[in-house]
């Protein structure tokens, strides 16, 4: 099956890993097409020299790949074939293409606790943070409270957020938050990734939009109830 009148070089794609374990989590990764045929997709990561090294990919390893056409969604799965350098991976893809309605995920503007780390080219590192902290969250030991939380203002929705960031700020940038709906509940924490940005009349803040590209379906769950029963 030809691919190339809907995977072009150089188009921007979400890479999402499909695990054959459930384990309530959502992992996702923006790529780049950088090439290949109508079996196997080449694939650039954003995240540094060394990307491709800080996920761990293997062999055989299931993703849907997607991205957006005349305002629907198409999709494809493929599995991992290998690195082909520090940058770029190699998937071969089965022949499944699929077209679908894409769902507008609901968002609210509100007023949240936030505490974050942001980071450039540190993939894997912002990565085993963010396991090592839903670990702790999770855990019988979890602190009761947590302090240090700074009110700010957000868009958020169950699968990003939006709010202001000092510059300089770059696509691709990552940011690893924990998020205080005011549940009563431990934070909701979450591995973010900068998609746009949109610098202030006075240069003073940027703009930033985030997709959460680490996170757990039962934290996705969260937010949106938390947006239903705040929503105007």
């Amino acid at each position: 099956m030809l691919y190339q009148r809907y995977f072009k070089n150089g188009q921007r794609l979400l890479l999402k890993a499909l695990k054959t374990e459930e384990d309530g989590r959502t992992e996702l990764l923006t790529v780049y097409m950088d090439g290949g045929g109508s079996e196997i997709f080449v694939l650039n990561l954003p995240y540094g020299n060394d990307a491709a090294d800080q996920f761990p990919f293997s062999e055989g390893m299931l993703f849907e790949l997607s991205s957006e056409i005349l305002g629907l969604g198409i999709r494809v799965t493929g599995t991992f074939l290998e690195r082909v350098d520090g940058k770029r991976i190699a998937l071969k893809i089965k022949p499944d293409l699929q077209m679908f309605q894409r769902r507008a995920a609901k968002r609210i503007d509100c007023r949240l606790g936030l505490r974050f780390t942001r980071g450039q080219d540190a993939f894997k590192a912002l990565r085993s943070t963010w396991e090592k902290n839903i670990e702790l969250l999770h855990s019988p030991n979890s602190p009761l409270s947590m302090e240090g939380f700074k009110p700010c203002q957000v868009n958020i929705s169950s699968g990003g957020i939006r709010f202001p960031l000092r510059p300089p700020v770059t696509p691709a940038e990552l940011c690893l938050m924990l998020i205080d709906l005011g549940d009563g509940l431990l934070p909701v924490c979450t591995l973010a990734e900068i998609i746009w940005t949109r610098t202030s009349e006075d240069e003073t803040i940027v703009h930033s939009g985030m997709r959460f590209i680490n996170i757990l379906e039962t934290d996705q769950q969260r937010i949106e109830k938390f947006i239903a029963e705040h929503k105007p």
